[in-house]
């Protein structure tokens, strides 16, 4: 057996543990993969406890106070479309909840469980697609939770948990593999295509696409463009000796360059059609979460909670150096998003923190504690 598949299988083993670890017992867990969402003022967000939360962005205040019974951790970052908001347990079920009074309008599997939900849901044509640990995408209908299908299992026994997103193109769903496959599945029905990719090494992260092309980062230490109805990746980054750890976090693209960033601590910028690097930023610490757009800026978190504002309408040779540099003073390995000028960010220390980009600081009034007040 090769080494890439060894290490595939051990990293299941070490992220199975670390998953279990968190939980939750009789204290209260800090700590989160679920990332805010905001939506018309409101964030957002799920807990290790079990609970979503909704907190008011202008007054720091809760709006409501959903809790999953029996408890189970969320790693999912919730999703709004329309008036319901969209979460995964870890326990198994796809929540659906009222955006105003956090109701809950249906649950799925209404007994039982799908098996683990930790990757991020995706809506799209009033249907909710979840990935689940039981190697299965299931298609729920948005308004009441019913099944519209699933997929058989994917990927090979004992290695199939499916922890990563799906992405959608067209009306097709592809999603990468533990075992170092990306799947195309019908979005109308959950039948696979006749095309699919398979690398030796497994994929770390979600796959994201643009103009018909698969970015996804493989626990080989290298970042992967694929093209859909190849067997054959366009190119790997690096091209020659690995990176220093595993493009964890999904790639974005804007503009015909993919901004990557890795557990070595650094964010590449490459260019999308031959892989070749355009610069690349140290931040001295592990990237875990996607960087985000706001116009002409990109934003960056490291693990250490430094957020870097660059702009990518100046020239950028080789190294960037950042617009802005700004400390929250706590770790992150969630999502994070941004909006008009404010970047919302869930840290480690189960806090919330916006951070205002004109002013370089974190905005007044926050951090706000997600914790249960005792």
């Amino acid at each position: 057996m090769k080494q890439p598949k060894i290490l595939f299988l051990a990293v299941i083993a070490l992220l199975a543990l670390v998953v279990v670890s968190c939980i939750p017992g009789t204290a209260q867990p800090t700590g989160g993969w679920s990332g805010p969402t905001v939506h018309d003022g409101i964030i957002y967000v799920g807990t290790r406890d079990g609970r979503v939360l909704a907190i008011n962005s202008s007054t720091q205040s809760q709006s409501w106070n959903y809790t999953i019974s029996p408890a189970t951790t969320i790693y999912t970052t919730p999703i709004v479309d329309d008036d319901l908001v969209y979460v995964g347990s870890y326990s198994g079920q796809a929540y659906a909840l009222t955006i105003g009074r956090g109701i809950e309008r249906w649950v799925y599997p209404r007994t039982g469980s799908i098996g683990a939900i930790v990757g991020t849901p995706v809506v799209a044509n009033e249907t909710i697609y979840v990935s689940s640990s039981d190697g299965r995408v299931y298609a729920l209908d948005t308004t009441y939770g019913d099944l519209r299908w699933k997929s058989e299992p994917l990927g090979k026994p004992l290695a199939n948990k499916l922890w990563t997103s799906p992405a959608i193109m067209g009306d097709t769903l592809y999603i990468s593999t533990f075992d170092g496959h990306i799947y195309a599945l019908s979005m109308e029905t959950g039948a696979l295509s006749d095309w699919s990719f398979e690398s030796e090494a497994g994929f770390a992260s979600s796959p994201a696409i643009d103009e018909n092309t698969i970015y996804v980062g493989s626990f080989d230490r290298h970042l992967y463009a694929v093209e859909i109805g190849s067997n054959v990746s366009m190119w790997q980054f690096p091209q020659e000796k690995a990176a220093g750890n595993w493009f964890w976090a999904s790639p974005i693209v804007n503009e015909g360059i993919v901004y990557a960033g890795c557990l070595d601590g650094k964010l590449y910028a490459i260019a999308a059609k031959t892989g070749e690097k355009i610069w690349e930023f140290d931040a001295e610490s592990p990237i875990v979460s996607s960087p985000v757009l706001i116009d002409n800026l990109l934003i960056l978190a490291n693990e250490s909670g430094v957020v870097y504002v660059f702009d990518l309408s100046a020239e950028i040779r080789d190294e960037a150096v950042p617009l802005e540099t700004i400390s929250i003073g706590a770790d992150v390995r969630s999502s994070f998003c941004a909006h008009d000028g404010l970047v919302y960010i869930r840290s480690e220390n189960n806090s919330i923190y916006v951070v205002d980009i004109d002013k370089g600081e974190v905005a007044e009034g926050w951090p706000v504690s997600l914790a249960i007040a005792k």
